[in-house]
C-alpha cells in the first residue's frame, strides 16, 4: 500500500513525534529510500527506536519491512507510468495508422451493403461493437450484431450474400472465427472487413478489406492484458470518417 495512504490511515494514532517523521519522510520520499534507520533518527532530530516505533504504529513489523515497502512503491509508480505511456502510444500509432490507410474503399463498401453483419470475437470486441453500431444507426446504417459462432454459421448458412458486408473485430487476428467459417466465407465471395491488432494474422490476409490499430500487450502466457481504447478509437475513426464520406451536417446527429 501506499505509505502516504498508510501514515493518513493512522494519523490518529500518531503522536507529535511521529508526524514529524512522518512529514520528513513524504517530503523525501527518494532520499529516505536509502537511508538506514540510524541515518533517518538523525536527519529527523529523533531517536533509533522513535523510528522503529514509527514503523510499527503503521503496521510494519520494523524498519527493514517499511523501507522495502517503500522502494517498492516506487517501482510500482515507475511501471504505471510506464503502463499510462504505453496506452498514450497506441492511441498515438491508432490515429497514425488509420490516417496513413486509404479507407474510401471500406467507406465505399460500407455504404452500399444491403445488410452489415458485425462479429467480436471475444466480450471486449462485441462491447466495442456494440458501441459502434449504435452511432450509425442515425446514419441509416443498422448493423446486426452475431454474438456466437453459431450464430456466424447459420447466417453463413442462409441470408447474407455477396452483396452484404462482414466486419469482424479480433484482437490477434489468429483467434476466431474457424478456419472453415472464413473458408465458407470467402467461398461465398462475403466481402469481410477485418479490425485487428497491427500484424500479419491469418484474419487479416483472407479478409477483403482491413483496418488495425495498435494495443501492446502486457503479460505473459494466458495472462496477456490488451487495452480496448485503441479498439474503441479505431471504431470512433471509421465512424467519423463515414460522416465526412456521406457529407452529413453534424447537426443532423
Amino acid at each position: 500500500m501506499n505509505i502516504e495512504t498508510l501514515i493518513n490511515e493512522h494519523y490518529d494514532h500518531l503522536n507529535e513525534n511521529d508526524q514529524h517523521i512522518a512529514k520528513y519522510i513524504i517530503n523525501h520520499e527518494e532520499e529516505c529510500k536509502y537511508l538506514s534507520i540510524i541515518q533517518l533518527a538523525e536527519v529527523t532530530l529523533t531517536s533509533k527506536s522513535s523510528i522503529l516505533r514509527f514503523t510499527q504504529k503503521l503496521g510494519f513489523s520494523g524498519y527493514s519491512e517499511f523501507k522495502y515497502a517503500l522502494k517498492q512503491q516506487k517501482l510500482q509508480q515507475q511501471e504505471q507510468q510506464s503502463f499510462v505511456a504505453m496506452q498514450q502510444e497506441d492511441l498515438l500509432q491508432t490515429a497514425k495508422i488509420f490516417s496513413q490507410q486509404n479507407v474510401t474503399p471500406v467507406l465505399e463498401a460500407f455504404d452500399r451493403a444491403d445488410s452489415i453483419y458485425c462479429y467480436g470475437t471475444g466480450w471486449g470486441q462485441r462491447d466495442v461493437l456494440q458501441n459502434f453500431m449504435r452511432s450509425v444507426i442515425p446514419l441509416q446504417r443498422f448493423p446486426i450484431h452475431l454474438q456466437s459462432q453459431k450464430e456466424l454459421s447459420i447466417v453463413l448458412d442462409g441470408s447474407i450474400t455477396e452483396k452484404d458486408l462482414m466486419i469482424v473485430l479480433s484482437l490477434s487476428g489468429e483467434n476466431k472465427p474457424r478456419e472453415d467459417i472464413l473458408n465458407r466465407m470467402r467461398l461465398k465471395n462475403i466481402p469481410i472487413l477485418s479490425i485487428t491488432n497491427m500484424s500479419r494474422n491469418r484474419l487479416a490476409s483472407k479478409a477483403t478489406y482491413n483496418l488495425y490499430y495498435q494495443s501492446t500487450e502486457i503479460g505473459e502466457d494466458t495472462h496477456e492484458i490488451f487495452s480496448m481504447m485503441p479498439l474503441f478509437q479505431v471504431m470512433d475513426l471509421f465512424y467519423r470518417a463515414y460522416v465526412d464520406y456521406k457529407q452529413i451536417d453534424l447537426e443532423q446527429l
